[in-house]
């Protein structure tokens, strides 16, 4: 055999491995692209249950207005201190109250004859929010802070505790992936499939409604006479989903 023969024979091996090689690579793939056309199933499950509120929380203000800045945030002062021990004495801990804004600003008003603003004084906001689990008494404590000289209230909330809303959620999570188990296995074996490993699992927003409560006073005078205020919250709807991806085989 010459030297041109002995080339061109490397040279056809060469050609033979790599084709070889090329084939057996295009193989591989094609195992591997079927593995990736694996289906799934995605389902959701609901749940929705009445929970009755165990948690109030009072917005209420003291507004004081005079002629002079210091007196005025003075007078503020006594009448939201007054309320505070009114508030402590009646069992509300002070862990139970918070400040939630504090104004003192000038109170001026226009004066049609000039057509111009005139300094009459000035006013001071404080606004505090109670917060009570003893839900029976909300309207005693209203009504006391109003007889010790709270002069708005702002609003009235009744909404779920940390401990309740974290027990209610639970047992809606259990109850909807209870629901989306069951829906998933009926659409398998509709199929003719079954259901394999979870590969993801994701729950819907959770956010507890609030129940807002009316309550009105004409004055310090009137609620002094008036009777009893009673608050009683109403049950709110809470719902949740869960959104589970189930692989099948």
């Amino acid at each position: 055999m010459n030297e041109k023969t002995t080339h061109i024979a490397i040279i056809g091996g060469i050609v033979i491995i790599l084709a070889l090689l090329f084939f057996n690579l295009g193989e591989k793939n094609i195992i591997v692209s079927t593995q990736d056309q694996l289906g799934k199933i995605t389902v959701t499950g609901e749940a929705e249950t009445d929970v009755m509120p165990d948690k109030a929380q009072l917005y209420l203000t003291i507004q004081t207005e005079g002629k002079d800045a210091a007196t005025v945030q003075q007078d503020n002062s006594k009448k939201i201190n007054k309320v505070l021990d009114a508030l402590k004495t009646a069992g509300v801990e002070k862990s139970q109250i918070e400040t939630t804004s504090y104004n003192l600003y000038p109170w001026d008003e226009w004066d049609p004859t000039t057509n111009k603003l005139i300094r009459r004084g000035y006013r001071a906001h404080h606004t505090i929010v109670v917060t009570t689990t003893d839900i029976e008494n909300v309207g005693k404590l209203l009504d006391l802070a109003v007889k010790n000289g709270v002069n708005t209230v702002d609003n009235i909330q009744f909404t779920l505790s940390d401990q309740l809303e974290q027990k209610t959620k639970e047992q809606l999570v259990a109850t909807a992936s209870t629901k989306a188990k069951q829906k998933a296995t009926t659409l398998a074996s509709n199929l003719g499939v079954s259901l394999g490993k979870v590969l993801s699992v994701s729950e819907s927003s959770y956010n507890p409604p609030i129940y807002y409560a009316s309550y009105a006073k004409a004055g310090i005078e009137d609620a002094m006479a008036a009777p009893e205020t009673s608050l009683s919250p109403k049950s709110v709807k809470v719902n949740l989903q869960v959104n589970v991806e189930y692989g099948i085989k």
